[in-house]
């Protein structure tokens, strides 16, 4: 990047078909644009300097109208020009005043208000039927497009949608499968998250990292699961059955089991549900925040390979990004480390040796032990 050339980040908002970018430019305090992975609706909100009152009086936006936002960048890093994150198109869904000083914030979501989809509860039964139909029919009801891309199609004989929005009952049928939902302005999505992991990560963060700005790993035991048993009627033998799924990620420190009673089609379709349950709830078991300057690449849903952390060294699934405009461009991303990495991990701790308290302040060195 040449010196003369200074970078810097702006947000574009597109209220209700209009650029109003330089009209509330003056007022902008801050922008921020969440980005999930999945099952949570993206949002953005930006607050505005309010002391003549303007924003609380005439200028009060309604809720349900729509709000397109961008980021860009220019000159940033080591490349020239302007780069662009579309965030997408947004609905109002909550407006807040405060003071002092006098500011408004206001919050749009990407899982449009104005569809049923997300509020609207239902109740019907599904029967011999796929869960991409039923993904289908939900688009099509909301006219969005479907983007599916998993490998696998769940069949199901029959499930019960009670009382549930739309968005709820296709997010849990998935959960059991394996596959995630995302709804965008235009598009709802379906993605194997296995699948997704095994994709290329879009970047790598390094211990001592210019960019990095703070960070945190966590490694914990609670809420995690050695086990899932779950139980379901089989309406043809007029019994109930048990299956039992040990977790693929040999937990430390944990012997609890998951319980889990819900339907189940057979035995084979019991033991695929109890295994997602329980990689779902141990999700939580290997995280990290991390905290760096603002980079355009991080989006839910997409990978990051960690290296230099010692034991946290791996790649890791985006949760969550969220980016930050508010004087300074600044990127925070929520991660979960990947099956792949976890089994590494796991080998690793099984062949290296550690310090072992002997008491009387000696140590020794040993094979580390997994509780």
């Amino acid at each position: 990047m040449a010196e003369h050339e200074a970078r810097w980040a702006e947000v574009v908002i597109i209220y209700e078909g209009k650029n109003i970018s330089k009209d509330i430019a003056p007022y902008l305090l801050n922008f921020t644009y969440a980005d999930n992975a999945a099952d949570k609706a993206d949002d953005i909100s930006f607050s505005l300097e309010d002391r003549d009152r303007l924003w609380i009086n005439d200028w009060f936006p309604a809720k349900g109208d729509k709000v397109k936002a961008e980021i860009k960048l220019y000159n940033w890093e080591e490349e020239d020009g302007e780069n662009l994150l579309p965030c997408g198109t947004f609905e109002v869904d909550e407006i807040s005043c405060s003071g002092a000083p006098n500011t408004v914030t206001i919050k749009a979501i990407s899982t449009l208000i104005s569809k049923p989809m997300r509020q609207e509860k239902h109740t019907q039964a599904w029967e011999n039927t796929r869960l991409s139909t039923i993904a289908k029919d939900f688009a099509n009801k909301n006219g969005l497009k479907l983007f599916w891309d998993c490998s696998e199609d769940p069949y199901f004989e029959r499930r019960d949608q009670a009382e549930k929005s739309d968005l709820d009952f296709l997010a849990e049928l998935g959960r059991d499968y394996g596959i995630k939902t995302k709804v965008t302005d235009t598009q709802l999505v379906l993605y194997s998250a296995e699948e997704y992991e095994t994709k290329e990560p879009v970047a790598e963060l390094k211990f001592g990292d210019k960019k990095l700005l703070s960070w945190s790993f966590t490694s914990k035991s609670a809420g995690t699961y050695k086990a899932a048993r779950l139980q379901y009627h089989d309406a043809v033998k007029d019994e109930n059955i048990d299956v039992e799924e040990e977790s693929e990620d040999d937990i430390e420190g944990t012997g609890r089991i998951l319980e889990i009673n819900q339907r189940a089609d057979s035995i084979a379709d019991a033991k695929k549900i109890a295994q997602e349950k329980l990689k779902n709830a141990n999700q939580c078991e290997i995280t990290a925040n991390i905290n760096l300057m603002g980079d355009l690449r991080f989006v839910g849903g997409s990978n990051i390979k960690i290296s230099d952390f010692g034991m946290f060294d791996g790649d890791y699934v985006i949760e969550k990004a969220t980016h930050t405009i508010s004087g300074n461009y600044t990127t925070k991303l929520e991660l979960s480390m990947g099956q792949k990495s976890k089994k590494k991990l796991r080998e690793k701790k099984k062949s290296d040796s550690r310090l072992i308290y002997e008491g009387d302040n000696v140590y020794t060195s040993g094979k580390a032990k997994l509780i």
